[in-house]
């Protein structure tokens, strides 16, 4: 719903909140500062904050209000403000991307975003994200609000998914993403596909013994995908062809739920002891496509009972073989 109604009560990071679209006449953005609240976001022109503006970055922690700044520059136009940008994939999609669903509804001169502090999102946007963007918003121009910056006319949207209790997303943007990229996605290469993070430049992010299940799943037929090697439509591509769909929980899979064809069985490895980030993932994949999903977790206790960042949970092997095989993907 897109309209200029009074803004809502506060966010609750338990309740995805009902689709609305408040239009701020002379907006006052302003960028994020440094410190761990992450303070940024929309003023109106009398200087009262747009709480929608405040972003859900993690389950329960929304970025602060900043102090309402002073404003020399100005941008003409309508524009779409889209949340903050961070270099780390899933969050950019759970935290940016999930602003864009009215981009459809709306006639927009650019879209309108705050970088995360301290990094230069303007590369990685160029480098990794921009196509992605430009394919969902049809090429229109990003502005990041690196000072702060008087918008002439600024539509503020909820967010349409984000963590946790919001990952199963709107059923405006679940038509929005799914609709768009159908529409833009050629479908590309191979019906069995294995997510590999074995490539990943930090042992945290990897997988126990990944090698080995990766020989396995090659064995039985499946291609070896590493995702950040290629673009995001690139993998799109490759998501919204496959039949089958194998991989430890992870960023590929916020993405991949968007082009799945209905019908996809998909086999999920509990890669960590993070019960619920790996339950919302699959709750996302759910509520986007009617797939099979089976969930599978071979992690083992440690001794201790203590987990590392440093180095990924030991795996039984044979335990996940077992679970793949039950699961048909064997």
């Amino acid at each position: 719903m897109m309209d200029d109604a009074a803004p809502g009560a506060a966010l609750d990071p338990r309740v995805l909140p009902e689709p609305h679209v408040e239009t701020v006449e002379q907006a006052q953005v302003v960028p994020m500062s440094q410190g761990r609240e992450l303070a940024c976001g929309v003023f109106r022109a009398d200087g009262s904050f747009v709480e929608q503006s405040r972003t859900l970055y993690s389950s329960n922690r929304f970025t602060a209000q900043p102090p309402l700044p002073e404003t020399p520059e100005t941008l003409p136009g309508r524009h779409l403000f889209i949340g903050i940008g961070r270099h780390h994939f899933g969050h950019f999609l759970l935290e940016c991307i999930s602003r864009l669903w009215p981009v459809a509804g709306g006639r927009y001169d650019g879209l309108v975003l705050i970088p995360m502090h301290g990094i230069d999102f303007g590369a990685v946007f160029q480098r990794r994200l921009k196509a992605f963007v430009d394919l969902l918003s049809d090429g229109l121009p990003v502005h990041f609000v690196q000072t702060p910056v008087r918008v002439a006319e600024l539509d503020v949207p909820t967010q349409g998914m984000g963590h946790r209790d919001w990952v199963t997303g709107t059923p405006e943007f679940r038509r929005f993403i799914r609709g768009r990229l159908k529409a833009a996605v050629l479908p590309e290469r191979d019906e069995k596909i294995y997510l590999s993070r074995s490539l990943l430049k930090r042992a945290g992010q990897m997988v126990d013994q990944e090698e080995r299940i990766e020989r396995l799943m090659r064995k039985a037929g499946y291609a070896i995908l590493h995702p950040q090697r290629h673009s995001v439509p690139e993998q799109c591509a490759r998501y919204a062809a496959a039949r089958q769909i194998v991989g430890p929980d992870g960023s590929a899979f916020h993405l991949a739920p968007f082009v799945m064809r209905p019908g996809t069985r998909v086999g999920l490895i509990q890669r960590r002891w993070r019960q619920g980030a790996f339950d919302a993932l699959a709750n996302q994949i759910e509520a986007f496509c009617d797939v099979d999903l089976v969930k599978m977790n071979a992690l083992l206790r440690t001794d201790d009972g203590q987990v590392s960042e440093d180095v990924p949970p030991p795996m039984d092997y044979r335990r996940l073989v077992r679970k793949l095989e039950a699961g048909g993907f064997l």
